[in-house]
């Protein structure tokens, strides 16, 4: 369930926003955003779920890191690529060779 939550979750959700940012917009500079944010998202959570793991003064254990801002972020830059692959495959010009 866990699994579930944390990796695949992200991972459709990337999958089908990069599709569609692949897909639909008319320039192609609009295919870097997602993975751009998905990143800058990571680096966010991971840097605030370091400096703010207590009052104390405590900087998070790398165990926690690894598995809140990781895990998540790990299915969501897999879905980006599969989300690329799948556009790839279906929408790129394909090569017919003769019958001869």
């Amino acid at each position: 369930m866990i699994l579930l939550l944390l990796f695949a979750i992200p991972m459709v959700i990337a999958l089908v926003v990069e599709y569609g940012f692949c897909r639909f917009p008319k320039r192609r500079e609009w295919r870097w955003l997602p993975p751009l944010v998905t990143g800058a998202a990571a680096v966010a959570v991971a840097f605030y779920r370091y400096h703010g793991w207590s009052a104390g003064g405590e900087k998070a254990p790398l165990e926690q890191l690894l598995f809140i801002p990781g895990l998540p972020a790990l299915g969501a830059l897999l879905g980006l690529w599969l989300g690329w692959r799948v556009w790839k495959r279906l929408w790129s010009p394909r090569i017919v060779q003769g019958g001869e």
